[in-house]
């Protein structure tokens, strides 16, 4: 039966996994000398690291709990990428335009495993 311990277990291992594969690739293109591409991967390894960092703070004993808690660190901290998101293509910024929706996306990416693996609990 798949429970809170599992839920926990499971994206923990899940964002230590991709922050590993985040790493390998930062290097990898380095190595390449391919400066701008690994900068772009190390914006994405910084909202894992926000976003696991929230996590730790989210868990609790009680599943709702922790779901809601950790859901509403995504709108606290994506809204203002979304804001800036919009100036910068209104001012037309590209560069920090594709910034802020790398942060976006990596955030959306993270929402969308917590609760494909929260959906497989079971809260009995």
């Amino acid at each position: 039966m798949k429970d809170i311990n599992w839920l926990k277990e499971s994206y923990l291992t899940y964002l230590k996994e991709k922050q590993s594969n985040i790493k390998f690739l930062i290097e990898n293109l380095q190595k390449e000398e391919r400066i701008d591409e690994a900068n772009l991967e190390k914006i994405k390894l910084n909202i894992v690291d926000i976003f696991s960092k929230m996590f730790n703070i989210s868990i609790a004993n009680n599943c709702e709990a922790l779901k809601e808690k950790y859901l509403s660190y995504f709108d606290k901290i994506t809204t203002p990428w979304h804001t800036n998101k919009l100036k910068a293509i209104e001012f037309g910024k590209e560069q920090e335009s594709i910034i802020e929706n790398i942060k976006i996306q990596e955030a959306e990416e993270l929402k969308s495993k917590f609760k494909e693996y929260y959906n497989q609990i079971s809260l009995d």
